[in-house]
């Protein structure tokens, strides 16, 4: 399913991804949904941020991938693991949640918005190679 939200990063890069959360268990966590013949259909990999976008406190629940898949969205999955992954927030004394998107993905903003998420700022992002001078 990583690699359904983002064909970009290869199954090596999730691996060492997911490595990496499991072996900080008190900063990242993952819920999932399965159907009833425990099959994964749709999860959310959640963290403590020291800061976010928009955000005024520390630490912030960080929204770090939200994924269901096509069809089985629109039947209250995203929101059980969006409520899951807040309570886990919570219990780690957070008041605020924070999530992100790609400029031009519609369907995700629409499902953040309908779940309570307002845009805190649009950015264009930037990267540049250095090579050798």
């Amino acid at each position: 399913m990583r690699l359904s939200l983002w064909p970009e990063t290869d199954e090596h890069q999730h691996r060492e991804e997911i490595d990496m959360m499991l072996s900080n268990s008190s900063r990242y966590c993952t819920f999932v949904c399965e159907t009833i013949e425990h099959e994964l259909f749709g999860f959310a990999e959640v963290s403590l941020r020291e800061w976010a976008e928009g955000c005024v406190s520390s630490p912030v629940g960080y929204l770090e991938g939200w994924f269901v898949e096509e069809n089985m969205r629109r039947r209250g999955a995203g929101a059980n693991l969006l409520n899951a992954a807040e309570d886990w927030a919570r219990s780690h004394g957070c008041v605020e949640m924070a999530s992100d998107t790609n400029l031009g993905n519609k369907a995700s903003e629409a499902a953040h918005r309908t779940l309570g998420f307002k845009i805190a700022a649009r950015v264009v992002a930037f990267r540049k190679d250095l090579g050798p001078r």
